[in-house]
């Protein structure tokens, strides 16, 4: 089983010269521009909650700014060979995360008067990939455990992926969150379950 998924893991995620281009983080980015295109769309029309259209809007732009990042990265480590240094970017993505969960706060604040439930599948979303990011972080510079401990790189990929995936979907179809298939996408314990 280890075997399939580190195939799957190589396969899929993991950036080599002869990687083909067309990958599942084009998707998820194709998504996310389609989700703002959507959202500017449905606000000019006034059938849009101002708090979902400044959730995309900040998601998309860390997206963006964090893509960038880590084009920056690989041509630091295709020049420098410095992949100990480059693993700094983990936390540098941990900060990202939660600077975009404060900005998004400090924007409802400023110019929303209501708390759509996108909010906060974002937030909750944001800084569960903010704490994946710092653990790994901490396992390749603190704890400098390289090589060790596999079925972390396999969770991180894996959370990494799904919550990139489901904030796409949910961005495109926000509504989705009022319904059970949100509860299960967002991370949310359904209401009345504690």
């Amino acid at each position: 089983m280890i075997k399939t998924l580190s195939g799957l893991y190589n396969e899929i995620l993991v950036a080599t010269a002869t990687h083909n281009v067309f990958s599942v983080q084009v998707i998820i980015s194709l998504c996310y521009l389609l989700a703002l295109c959507l959202s500017i769309f449905r606000a000019l029309n006034d059938k849009e909650l101002l708090s979902d259209f400044l959730s995309i809007a900040v998601v998309v732009s860390k997206y963006m700014l964090t893509t960038l990042l880590m084009e920056k990265v690989l041509m630091f480590l295709a020049d420098s060979k410095r992949g100990d240094l480059a693993q700094n970017v983990y936390l540098a993505l941990c900060g990202f995360g939660v600077l975009s969960v404060i900005i998004l706060y400090r924007l409802h604040v400023r110019f929303s008067y209501k708390y759509g439930e996108l909010f906060f599948t974002v937030v909750r979303l944001t800084l569960a990939l903010s704490v994946t990011n710092f653990i790994i972080w901490v396992k390749f510079v603190v704890l400098d455990i390289q090589e060790g401990f596999a079925v972390l790189h396999y969770l991180y990929s894996f959370t990494v992926l799904y919550i990139s995936g489901v904030l796409g979907v949910v961005m495109l179809f926000p509504k989705i969150l009022n319904t059970k298939l949100g509860d299960v996408l967002s991370l949310r314990l359904p209401r009345g379950a504690l």
